[in-house]
């Protein structure tokens, strides 16, 4: 998929893993790095974004990931979706859940983010999933604002864990169907 501004969207591959696992790394620190403990950082980064556990997550069928690149071949972004996947307020019989989505800030406001989550929304619906939801931090305007863009309503909040710091997210929900 070719973006409007110079990008492709491409799935990913287990061969990706050590690729993913730098760009998933550097894409949350971006995001979050300045508004977190350096420790509690550190910690969340190793938990999550090791080759091998983005190799185990790449080889899991549940999930799909796609990669955004500049047309010199650098990653600018992903999103990772899975299904089967569901949590209390989110309506469905077959939700799918957008697990991850980052874009490179200086990528933002060129439709990478927008071409994200129309590949993301593309794949829950040939999975055949009748709702979409994810969770994102409640201090977290601009994300909150591009979800309510692309559909997304509050439909609860759940937590989640940065190294030791308990952080508070919404849980945001939209239909497929």
């Amino acid at each position: 998929m070719r973006g409007r501004d110079n990008f492709d969207i491409r799935p990913a591959s287990v061969d990706d893993a050590t690729t993913l696992a730098e760009l998933g790394a550097r894409l949350f620190e971006q995001a979050f790095g300045a508004v977190n403990k350096p420790e509690d950082m550190r910690a969340y980064l190793a938990s999550a974004f090791s080759a091998d556990i983005q190799a185990t997550e790449l080889a899991d069928p549940e999930r799909a990931t796609f990669i955004a690149a500049d047309f010199g071949g650098q990653p600018i972004g992903y999103a990772m979706v899975r299904r089967n996947r569901t949590h209390s307020g989110v309506a469905g019989e077959s939700p799918g859940e957008l697990q991850r989505i980052y874009v490179d800030r200086s990528w933002h406001g060129r439709g990478v983010g927008d071409a994200l989550m129309t590949r993301c929304i593309e794949q829950a619906r040939a999975w055949g999933c009748d709702a979409f939801w994810l969770g994102v931090w409640q201090e977290n305007p601009r994300a909150i604002a591009f979800y309510e863009r692309s559909g997304f309503k509050t439909v609860g909040v759940a937590t989640f864990m940065v190294g030791p710091d308990v952080q508070h997210d919404f849980v945001m929900a939209r239909p497929l169907r």
